[in-house]
């Protein structure tokens, strides 16, 4: 009997520990000039849910008014001596002292900030600005494939494992029509959690691609034998890499936390060479609407485990850091004044990290335009203006990075200018 597209899907879908399929989805809108993407390029999207407050992150310590509204949440300025001060970066924003594991990277020039990113329709709501961040399209992504799935539909790669979510979910930005894997670490490959999930896997797998059922009534047909090879593949070489052991390179260490492992298990990926272009990072717990913390606390521990696994990644990787851009994303900043328990609310714009050899030479280690804290200049009233689109970030990566020119159909409905970061 020749399996369902159902009885595949569900099957497959039981053992995300191996491999999660995208939906089966025809490619919206008209063709795409399919192209291959540049090769050994590899774009690591780092989300962090919940919304981070982007204004304790890059402080612009040089706007007054960033202490007007923050009593006991504001860091201080840069002061020789001061640990609790944040680190100078160019006489107005500094990087708050739990991120010092960067500091060398900002010198260097492999690492920038991008200030009051957002875009004009904000609900401030976690659902929908995930998806919006995560879709790239405003106000109406309950139907629309994630943008970096976009990326994969509309081009060609250089390998069978294409992309990757590291965490066990298939993350919106990667569900689409075509296939991507989800995790939970390349360890975990070796021994499968329920005796017989491979071999049922594997079955699945094999079944679909060699059945060639009459195209007259499976109009799906190449397309499930298609992605049944390419997954066969993909899982056969994940299995293989989950039996080498792995060391960190040129003195690397990585801390005994999620988000470092996570960091990890991407630079194992990419040092294997399999072709991976996109590997998907997710770290929550950014929601901090109670005692946030200004440097000790919730806040300041989360964003220094961060900070200290890119730190890591970049020591791992080496030279390889040439061809890698690692880029955050978070649901919306937060609002510019505390409230009163001690943390922040809902907000607007907010910052964006990139890390990699590959940004462009600019002596600004914080871009974009900055519209102050006056309070005249705050959206309603309350917060950070934005004056770069996020799709603009998202486009020039996609674009300049990855080296795929089809930015009207990965950022659809939005025409893209120039951030100037790749």
């Amino acid at each position: 009997m020749h399996p369902t597209r159902r009885t595949f899907l569900r099957t497959t879908g039981s053992f995300a520990l191996l491999g999660s399929l995208a939906p089966f989805q025809v490619f919206a809108g008209s063709g795409p000039d399919v192209r291959p993407t540049r090769k050994g390029k590899t774009l690591v999207a780092v989300f962090l849910r919940g919304g981070i407050d982007g204004l304790n992150v890059i402080v612009p310590h040089a706007d007054r008014d960033y202490y007007r509204h923050r009593s006991s949440l504001a860091i201080a300025r840069p002061s020789r001596g001061n640990r609790d001060a944040c680190l100078d970066l160019d006489g107005y924003f500094g990087l708050h002292p739990s991120a010092e594991a960067l500091m060398p990277h900002f010198n260097d020039g492999t690492v920038r900030a991008l200030q009051a990113v957002g875009y004009a329709k904000n609900t401030r709501s976690h659902f929908e600005e995930q998806d919006t961040w995560e879709t790239a399209v405003a106000g109406n992504a309950l139907s629309a494939d994630g943008w970096l799935n976009r990326h994969l539909a509309s081009s060609t790669g250089h390998g069978t494992i294409r992309a990757v979510a590291i965490g066990g979910n298939l993350p919106r930005m990667l569900r689409g029509s075509a296939p991507a894997y989800a995790i939970r670490g390349i360890e975990d490959l070796a021994m499968p959690t329920t005796p017989g999930d491979a071999d049922v896997l594997r079955t699945a797998l094999e079944t679909a691609y060699c059945t060639q059922p009459d195209a007259a009534h499976h109009p799906l047909a190449d397309l499930l034998a298609q992605t049944a090879s390419a997954t066969l593949e993909g899982t056969r070489q994940l299995e293989a890499l989950a039996k080498e052991e792995y060391q960190p390179a040129h003195g690397a260490t990585y801390a005994n936390n999620g988000v470092a492992r996570q960091f990890r298990e991407a630079a194992r990926l990419i040092k294997a060479g399999l072709g991976t272009e996109v590997i998907q990072i997710d770290y929550g717990g950014w929601d901090t609407h109670n005692n946030q913390g200004a440097t000790t606390g919730g806040f300041p521990n989360r964003l220094h485990a961060l900070t200290e696994a890119m730190a890591a990644f970049n020591q791992d990787l080496g030279d390889k850091m040439d061809d890698v851009l690692v880029l955050t994303l978070s649901d919306f900043g937060r609002t510019v004044r505390q409230n009163g328990n001690n943390g922040t609310d809902h907000g607007w714009a907010n910052c964006m990290l990139a890390m990699g050899g590959a940004l462009a030479k600019n002596d600004a280690p914080v871009l974009g335009d900055w519209p102050t804290l006056a309070v005249e200049k705050l959206e309603r009233g309350r917060d950070l203006q934005h004056t770069t689109d996020f799709r603009d970030v998202l486009a020039e990566a996609a674009a300049r990075h990855l080296g795929n020119p089809n930015t009207t159909h990965i950022i659809p409905d939005h025409p893209a200018k120039p951030v100037g970061l790749v």
